[in-house]
């Protein structure tokens, strides 16, 4: 994955693909799957992955967590649980 990473990186100009913010020298950004794979992103597609800094990554969980919670409970509440 590392080499995975470092085209990407280039590719996004060592920027969060988010916000645009580049990173710092101590920072570490990570490769992020901009479509979930649970909703269909590819795993490696270059077109499927980019550069997320540390806030924007924590708020795209975040909101991605609370997205598969509201479609479980409405799962259970199609299925009748």
């Amino acid at each position: 994955m590392r080499s995975l990473k470092k085209r990407v990186t280039a590719r996004d100009n060592d920027s969060c693909y988010v916000c645009g913010r580049e990173r710092q020298e101590d920072e570490i950004f990570d490769l992020e799957h901009i479509r979930p794979i649970s909703q269909g992103g590819a795993t490696r597609d270059m077109d499927n992955l980019g550069l997320i800094c540390p806030e924007d990554h924590a708020l795209k969980s975040k909101a991605e967590a609370a997205q598969a919670n509201r479609s479980r409970v409405a799962r259970n509440r199609r299925s009748g649980g």
